[in-house]
């Protein structure tokens, strides 16, 4: 339209025609509809408006013809939208937002559809050369002629073949076509002048009024009609007198007024209510007078159909569109066949039929099988937005902010439902007592389970909302005791026998630990309570959809189809009809668990053909769940892999990412030839017991046993024969993909475990070695600008020499002091094969303590640790002799000699210690036949635990697994599971930990990760990493250190491929799984020992020994007197980026780049990695970017490098990008936050739009791409935490002081979040909400707290605040400084055994006056410090060193390392600090408290 030929404009005509003729035939919804509207429309404009490109380009005679045929094609196309916007059938409603759209289009194009083509006239008169019902306005051109191509290309009708009619009528053959639209479109509106919506009516008053204006003639021919009077013609005249003609005087009148009047519109007018005003006593006419206007339209609705027979011809919905063209197609294919009347004829007419039905059938198929892909696609679309849904402000959880009467609320509808319930029972049982409806309170969620994706060092700390665990276990809990007061006034039989009993709220231990649930997370109580009311009230729902609600997208091991027998433990009988289960025994309910790891599921009883095979032949199967623009070049069977659950898959290589599709098995042929089949879910039986919180008994073995025979007794029913599918789809893109390695499975190296930049592993084992080889190849060919394997790509990497160059490089590291000694366990666990993703090779942690007696423990004496030369067998020297005399034992037999007969590490004990914790609770009665253990062999405590592994047991060697070094919550029963009673009576709940321990999880897991880190373990963790990775575990070596395992645990020993037996394979594959296997062998000489220094030597400081304890010091604290903590200004200057156009100068952010510092404005976020910033705040609602630092590209500073506009509905009151540059998180004043990737190449792409802050501007963010989390806080001072790989609400923290204070009748809060701020190594989360500084960790259980009082007052409030990366372990750091309104700097360090803050300095320094407004830590050892203030300073603060003190300060160091001080510094007065010492030094009050 803008640039093409002649006949490119007619094609462009054509288009609209093609549009026009499956509109017509009804092939097409509403959002199609419209744009071939609009796309008409435009074509016409294009031809029909004088200045465009067209008008330029034809001449006259050309631009006439295609003129006349696209405002033809128009006014049809508009009509039949009309048309189509209605009711199509009794239980249609009509689509009215197309009926608007399209009446708004015809009113503002009006004049360009009544147009006229010149010469035509709308006259009748005949030619003689003109043939029968031919238009002679209209005429065809002679063939050959310039003027026919144009012509035959305008219209789909002049080039059908013949047999074909179009469904529309061609321009030639249209007697009037002006005079006709306007009689079809009369017809169409007229009923919307007696519609209800005002808006219609007014729609459709203005077309009227145009057509009066524009076409008068013939609006009075139709409106003063002769009508049937009985026997009698009578005129009626609904043009005058009142009737339609004075819309268009009202028209004029009101236009005038418009016109001459020079009063302003008055505030709130809009153009339905002077519309109204307006046209007034025109609808007072209408109502008089209906029945002559029905009358006189019945004869224009006539004449329309007349002229226009299509516009009701098509069918009324796209499916009966196409049966009625396929139906066209066999009945065009079958009578083609001219020589019937012959045996020959007849036999190729049969031929041709069955050909026809055959590819009928096989274009059914194939739609069948689409559509089901399209069901699959939009199934996980509309599943991601109800897991978005899933929040504080959502319709599954929270609290309604006011209670609801309305017709449709919650609790109406669930008294409604109640009611008839119990209606229901009064017919059943004659019981006509009138009981008492009460509404059930929406509880607590205090279902969790762990997120399987990695954080700094490889941690797993972050705890997910359970959905799955109501489903799976199939288990009401006891109500609370407040709760069992309102039961006796509810009803405890009938509809609502459940409701209000399901208590998932109820923690047996909710006492000692409340304070670690507070999280706002509310349940599912009521969705459950309805379930129940439902299938009380037999209301059928399908099989297997019981859960698909309560999924969610990172569970790894949920695929199974779970029956469930879950009884509680007062031994109340279950309701099975109250469960969803049918036929079952009523003490053994039956839950069918419907949804996959991931929570996407497909199931087959959602196929309407269920007795069919429609497994596919075809990669069609599959198509709807791979992203637009993915297909498969290559397919591979697989096996993924997540704990002790493996699911079949395939594994497709597309152009740029892998999937893995769960549920799918290639089962013939090779690649894309082959056929692909569904996988059957698997089925698992659990018989679990929960705790009461009132009665604390389980029941007895026999009558668990009972229990379970009357479960197989029950009635066998058709639910056990359907069958379910898992179709979990994972995409992993090569630009997201960041690691992959080698892997063992099943003693086979056939696996490969991948890693995204989410930290999410994902295990899959291929057939065979080859297999495992072509991928890993592949992927190492691949552009992979995210992985660790980037600054290699353009050369061919060799895999085992870039993992050996790797391993060499982390040991050197370690061996220097810069890596912890847990994270150097991690690597070489990894390096070993070693996985969280595979039990039965799970990574594998040395014992460290020894002493779980004393009450205290004393980290610095080597009796506090076990000998970590010898391995667990070893720490015993009476088992060790035992031990010995066991190996010789063997050698003398013959047999393969070994010291033991069990091993370090298998999926028994990794199950064992964390059967408390989901998802591995599931994964335990899994490996246990559906019950837990027997209490005595429970893991219930550490001490006992340790003395058995180390002393007592013959057959107990076991080693720790790495939660014991980071994560509390695998030691608590929050879940509230019935572990039973041992032999002693001791009631088996939370695991018993040592008395120095004082009770807490928390101290004991950071008393242990000190000892790991402590200067014993340091010097010796070389020992055991000889023992299980290195040169030991075999030969000479191996016997000698009593580290000899049995032969089948070792790698290559058993050869799988060589063993034909089927029996022999799976029992060797068994015995490894079940036994344990040995770790890779990836040292073959004695590991390098960690040199450990200390900054004292003979009584002076070796300043030689600062370089090696620099990577490890705590944040901000003295390098050499880890100790002490002082902070300094070195350097200040000026903000000079993006604050030009501002009139407030204050800092927003800040960075450190070689030794330059980079300070923004207040509107700005710096992008770090790319020295780029965004800017915001501006009236088009969006984001720009800009140059931050000059580069050899962008030589200006500030430089606008792109804009993005409208990325809110209203202005961006905050953004932050993440560290590394990819994520940008933007908050609105209008509460919604909204998540952005960004490229290099300064693009954003909307990955989300994040709502629960109930109404208050977002204020403060924060992102930690380590631990995948977004927190962020508002004016109404909420603080929510956010997963940015789902994009979905995890938690809100909430602040005790701030709950306080809005309870206040009549206060103003005024508890704003000013700042928020995320430590990237253990996630734990600073906030500065009003006035209050509080420490949280990632899974928002508050740690400390702080408010005005003797640290700062109301003259030096905290205006903002930042958190370092100081891990808990460390307890001497700094957590957290907060800038203040008076220009202080306060540096926090934190007690965690007190849980309170610490102040550990003020800095004496000071070079702010005015209020602090923005604080960044940087530095690799945390030891810089960027402050920036509302004056647009900038001051660059660090940390002293010890080279920098004179001797006096020296000596006060000295004492202090001599003497062992590990308190913290004192709380300091700045007037209190002596000027003598070159530093204010001396002013330091040694372990003042």
């Amino acid at each position: 339209l803008q640039r093409g030929e002649a006949v490119a404009l007619a094609n462009c005509i054509g288009v609209s025609s093609v549009l026009l003729d499956r509109l017509m035939a009804g092939f097409f919804t509403s959002e199609p509809v419209l744009e071939g509207v609009n796309i008409v429309l435009s074509t016409l404009n294009c031809l029909a408006t004088s200045g465009t490109y067209a008008s330029r380009t034809l001449g006259n005679a050309e631009q006439n013809m295609l003129t006349a045929d696209a405002a033809h094609l128009a006014r049809l196309t508009t009509l039949t939208a009309l048309q189509r916007s209605k009711p199509m059938g009794p239980y249609d409603d009509g689509d009215e937002d197309l009926k608007v759209a399209v009446l708004e289009s015809i009113q503002h194009n009006l004049q360009s559809l009544l147009l006229v083509p010149a010469g035509g006239g709308g006259g009748n008169r005949r030619s003689a050369n003109v043939p029968s019902g031919v238009n002679p306005a209209f005429p065809t051109p002679p063939v050959g002629s310039r003027m026919f191509p144009l012509w035959q290309s305008a219209s789909l009708a002049r080039c059908c073949p013949p047999g074909i009619q179009c469904t529309y009528p061609d321009l030639s053959i249209m007697e009037d076509p002006d005079r006709a639209f306007v009689i079809a479109l009369m017809d169409e509106i007229h009923m919307l002048l007696f519609d209800h919506k005002e808006h219609l009516k007014n729609d459709a008053v203005a077309v009227i009024v145009k057509l009066l204006q524009q076409r008068r003639g013939v609006m009075s021919e139709l409106l003063i009609a002769e009508v049937m009077r009985g026997d009698r013609l009578e005129t009626v005249d609904i043009m005058n007198r009142g009737g339609f003609g004075a819309l268009l005087v009202a028209h004029e009148a009101a236009t005038y007024a418009e016109n001459v009047s020079s009063a302003p519109r008055r505030k709130g007018s809009n153009r339905s209510s002077s519309t109204k005003g307006r046209y007034v006593s025109f609808f007072e006419w209408l109502e008089r007078n209906q029945t002559q206007v029905e009358a006189v339209f019945d004869g224009i609705h006539i004449q329309s159909t007349r002229l226009f027979p299509g516009l009701e011809m098509g069918a009324a919905t796209p499916e009966d569109a196409i049966e009625n063209e396929q139906k066209s197609m066999l009945l065009r294919l079958t009578s083609q066949d001219s020589s019937d009347r012959t045996i020959l004829g007849g036999l190729e007419r049969a031929e041709l039929a069955q050909r026809c039905y055959d590819k009928t059938k096989e274009s059914h198929g194939l739609w069948k099988r689409q559509g089901f892909d399209d069901l699959s696609a939009g199934g996980l679309q509309w599943k991601v937005l109800l897991r978005q849904l899933k929040g504080s402000c959502s319709i599954w959880e929270g609290v309604s902010r006011l209670e609801d009467e309305s017709p449709f609320s919650k609790k109406t509808l669930l008294t409604a439902l109640a009611a008839r319930g119990k209606e229901s029972d009064k017919k059943k049982d004659g019981d006509g007592a009138d009981e008492k409806v009460k509404s059930v309170a929406t509880e607590l969620v205090t279902r969790w389970k762990l997120d399987l994706s990695e954080g700094y060092e490889r941690q797993r700390r972050r705890m997910f909302p359970n959905y799955e665990w109501y489903g799976l276990y199939g288990f009401d809990e006891e109500s609370s005791s407040d709760e069992e007061e309102a039961d006796d006034e509810s009803i405890e039989s009938g509809a609502l026998s459940n409701v209000g009993k399901s208590g998932f709220g109820d923690n047996p231990r909710s006492g000692a630990h409340g304070s670690r649930v507070g999280s706002e997370f509310f349940g599912t109580t009521d969705v459950q309570d309805a379930a129940a009311l439902l299938n009380k009230l037999q209301i059928k729902r399908k099989d297997g959809d019981d859960d698909d609600y309560f999924d969610d997208i990172e569970e790894e091991t949920d695929a199974e189809t779970a029956t469930t027998a879950a009884n509680s433990s007062t031994g109340e009988p279950d309701n099975a009809s109250e469960r969803g289960g049918r036929g079952k025994s009523d003490n053994t309910p039956t839950i069918q668990e419907g949804q996959t790891a991931d929570g996407e599921t497909l199931n087959k009883d959602d196929d309407p053909g269920q007795g069919e095979n429609v497994n596919a032949s075809s990669y069609d199967l599959i198509t709807g769940l791979l992203n637009p623009g993915d297909w498969p070049e290559k397919s591979y069977n697989v096996q993924r892999c997540m704990g002790l659950e493996v699911v079949k898959a395939l594994f497709l290589w597309c152009r740029n990412a892998v999937y893995i599709i769960d549920g799918f098995e290639l089962t013939e042929g090779e690649g894309l030839e082959g056929k692909i089949e569904r996988v059957e879910k698997e089925q698992s039986t659990f018989y679990i017991n929960f705790r009461s919180k009132k009665d604390k008994t389980v029941f007895d073995g026999e009558e668990r046993e009972q229990r379970h025979d009357e479960h197989k007794k029950g009635d066998v029913t058709d639910e056990q024969e359907d069958v379910t599918f898992n179709h979990r789809s994972q995409r992993i893109s090569f630009g997201e993909l960041y690691s992959v390695f080698q892997r063992r499975y099943q003693l086979q190296n056939v696996a490969l475990e991948v890693f995204d930049i989410h930290n999410s592993g994902t295990l899959v084992a291929f057939n065979t070695e080859e297999e495992r080889e072509e991928v890993l190849n592949k992927i190492l060919n691949s552009p992979l600008p995210n992985s660790i394997f980037s600054t290699s790509y353009g050369t061919s990497i060799n895999y085992k020499k870039f993992m050996a160059t790797w391993k060499s490089k982390i040991v050197s590291q370690w061996a220097s002091g810069k890596m912890t000694n847990f994270e150097l366990l991690m690597h070489m666990n990894s390096f070993a094969g070693r996985s969280y993703n595979d039990l039965t090779q799970y990574p594998v942690f040395p014992w460290i303590i020894a002493d779980y007696r004393s009450e205290e423990i004393d980290l610095d004496d080597p009796r506090t640790f076990r000998d970590l030369s010898k391995p667990m067998g070893g720490q015993s020297d009476d088992r060790a002799e035992q031990f010995r005399e066991k190996y010789r034992m063997y050698e003398d037999s013959g047999m393969e000699p070994a010291h033991y007969g069990t091993h370090y590490s298998c999926a028994a004990y990794v199950l064992y210690y964390l059967m408390r914790l989901e998802p591995f609770s599931r994964l335990a009665l899994r490996l246990q036949g559906g019950r837990f253990d027997v209490a005595d062999r429970l893991f219930h405590n550490l001490g006992s635990s340790w003395k058995s592994a180390s002393a007592d047991n013959q057959q107990d060697v076991r080693e720790l697994i790495p939660e014991f070094f980071y994560l509390p919550e695998f030691l608590e029963n929050k879940n509230g599971f019935d572990y039973g009673v041992t032999q002693t009576g001791k009631t088996i709940d939370d695991v018993t930990l040592p008395v120095w321990a004082k009770g807490s999880p928390e101290r004991f897991i950071r008393i242990n990760r000190q000892a790991l880190e402590s200067e014993y373990v340091s010097r010796n963790l070389n020992h055991w990493i000889d023992l299980v990775f290195g040169y030991k575990q075999r030969g000479r070596e191996a016997i000698a250190a009593l580290n000899v395992f049995p032969h089948y645990s070792y790698e290559g020993n058993i050869d799988i491929d060589s063993l034909d037996d089927p029996i022999l394979r799976e029992s060797a594959i068994q015995s490894a799984q079940n036994f344990g296997q040995t770790p890779k062998c990836i040292e073959r000489k004695p590991f390098t020992q960690r040199a450990v220094v200390q900054s004292l030597r003979d009584k002076n400081l070796d300043f030689g020994s600062l370089a090696f304890l620099a990577p490890l010091t705590p944040p901000f604290c003295i390098v050499g007197a880890p100790q002490r903590v002082y902070l300094r200004p070195t350097q200040t200057d000026r903000c000079k980026v993006g604050i030009i156009g501002q009139t407030d100068t204050s800092v927003g952010d800040m960075c450190f780049v070689k030794g330059q510092i980079i300070g923004t404005g207040k509107t700005c976020a710096l992008i770090i990695p790319q020295k780029k910033y965004y800017r915001y705040g501006g009236p088009n609602n969006g984001v720009s970017i800009h140059v931050a630092s000059t580069t050899t590209r962008h030589r200006e500073l500030n430089k606008m490098l792109g804009i993005h506009d409208a990325l809110h509905r209203a202005p961006i009151s905050i953004a932050k990008a993440s560290l590394n540059g990819h994520w940008l998180v933007t908050g609105c004043i209008d509460s919604t936050i909204r998540v952005w990737r960004y490229d290099n190449q300064n693009t954003l792409e909307l990955k989300a739009t994040l709502c629960g802050h109930e109404g208050g501007h977002i204020t403060c963010i924060d992102v930690s791409t380590v631990f995948g989390t977004i927190v962020t806080g508002c004016s109404r001072g909420r603080v929510v935490l956010w997963d940015l790989e789902t994009l979905t609400f995890m938690r809100r923290l909430r602040h005790p002081f701030k709950e306080e204070a809005d309870k206040i009748a009549g206060a103003v809060s005024f508890n704003r979040a000013i700042s928020v701020s995320i430590n990237q190594k253990n996630g734990n989360i600073v906030t500065l909400v009003g006035d209050h500084l509080s420490l949280f960790d990632i899974n928002a259980n508050m740690i400390a707290c702080v408010g005005p009082g003797r640290n700062y007052g109301p003259y030096n409030l905290p205006s903002c605040c930042v958190s370092t990366d100081c891990p808990e372990w460390m307890d001497q750091g700094i957590a957290a400084i907060t800038g203040h309104t008076n220009g202080d700097i306060l540096l926090w360090g934190v007690d965690y055994d007190t849980k309170s803050w610490v102040l550990r300095q003020i800095m004496p320094e000071k070079p702010h006056q005015c209020a602090i407004t923005a604080l960044r830590v940087e530095g690799e050892r945390q030891d810089t410090l960027l402050v920036g203030d509302k004056s647009g300073l900038i001051s660059v603060c660090k940390t002293l060193q010890l080279e920098q003190l004179n001797q006096k300060e020296l000596n006060i160091i000295v004492s202090e390392l001599r003497m062992r001080v590990k308190q913290t510094n004192a709380v300091i007065d700045r007037r209190a600090i002596s000027g003598d010492a070159g530093h204010n030094w001396i002013g330091y009050v040694t372990g003042a408290d």
